[in-house]
């Protein structure tokens, strides 16, 4: 069942497969869920190609029940993705406001979604609105603003004393309804309606033409982002873990990458590494680990953004700056071990 599993989902992260097997007096039974119907046929057909009858328990998401709302629209500031049903399990990732999930199954007061990166977790009810296909496509054609302050409220009035009906942070996306004075009147993805500052948000359609990839701009964005905490599964401006902090900058100038480090070091172009780092530039990014050996696989651990002169930023307890160099008082000697590689996202100049 391994081998089905791998052929279907290498990378559990990314899709889902999960298939057990009981033993029975006459056979097998399979049990369980997946998102594709060819992953199921597979899964049969491998315990009976094994010589066994195999009763089919497998289920093929989406559920049911979900048939008729198999998306939803993220409601909170920032929504949590956990590994497991609950909420003491290891966070994965993070999706902001305004931003769209598959929803494949529910547990109790748990969904099982994938986010617009695929990443595979678990949100709980309340933090997203669940829709149809058709509902995603009108949010994303409506008039819609991105959130460009660190992190500021949508309030029931137009002052900055009214109570508050959320909070926003930099990068969600909210739908703009119209206008009072200082203030911009709008909606959330659960119909929750309220005022935010004008000088909070831009237009999305408009900041998304304005954005341009280039080294300095990057650099510019990270800088931003200074002592910032660590925090694991995290990717928002309220803290970050390191490939969510490559992520978000990324996204602040236009480029989408992939939510863990591993996938992302398999993204953009392979950078030779010297002794000298000398074909590094600005706004590479730097990827740490241990190598193979001893039957033990690669391991990615670590990730970062070069800023020239063997400096890179880097989330590590907090968004910080540490240098490549052993001569320097920056210098970070587990980084300095461990670079593995480096990989060019932006395009050439």
């Amino acid at each position: 069942m391994q081998n089905t599993k791998s052929r279907h989902v290498p990378d559990s992260h990314l899709g889902i497969f999960s298939v057990g097997v009981q033993r029975t007096n006459n056979g097998l039974t399979l049990t369980g869920y997946v998102d594709t119907a060819s992953a199921k046929a597979d899964a049969l057909a491998s315990a009976r190609a094994a010589g066994f009858t195999v009763a089919d328990r497998i289920a093929v998401l989406p559920e049911v029940n979900l048939a008729a709302t198999p998306w939803g629209l993220v409601c909170l500031s920032v929504a949590n993705g956990r590994e497991q049903p609950q909420n003491m399990a290891e966070m994965g990732t993070q999706v902001l406001m305004g931003y769209p999930v598959r929803v494949w199954k529910r547990s109790k007061i748990w969904y099982l979604v994938q986010t617009a990166d695929r990443y595979v977790c678990w949100m709980e009810k309340g933090s997203f609105q669940l829709c149809t296909a058709a509902d995603v496509e009108a949010w994303n054609k409506s008039s819609l603003f991105i959130v460009t302050a660190f992190e500021n409220c949508v309030r029931e009035q137009p002052q900055a004393d009214a109570q508050p009906v959320t909070a926003v942070v930099m990068g969600g996306l909210i739908k703009r309804t119209g206008e009072d004075g200082e203030w911009f009147k709008v909606e959330l993805p659960d119909h929750r309606a309220g005022y935010l500052p004008k000088k909070s948000a831009e237009d999305y359609a408009a900041w998304r033409q304005s954005r341009h990839a280039t080294p300095e701009n990057i650099e510019r964005t990270a800088r931003r982002f200074l002592g910032r905490p660590y925090l694991w599964g995290a990717n928002s401006p309220k803290g970050f873990d390191c490939s969510g902090f490559n992520k978000l900058v990324f996204f602040l100038n236009g480029i989408e990458l992939h939510r863990n480090a591993s996938h992302q070091a398999k993204q953009g172009a392979d950078i030779p590494l010297d002794a000298k780092l000398s074909r590094l530039r600005k706004g590479d990014l730097l990827f740490f680990g241990f190598r193979a050996s001893h039957g033990r696989p690669e391991r990615i651990t670590h990730t970062g953004i070069y800023l020239g002169e063997k400096l890179f930023i880097h989330a590590s307890e907090r968004v910080r700056i540490n240098s490549l160099d052993p001569t320097s008082p920056l210098r970070d000697e587990l980084r300095i071990r461990t670079l593995m590689y480096a990989r060019r996202i932006l395009p050439e100049q």
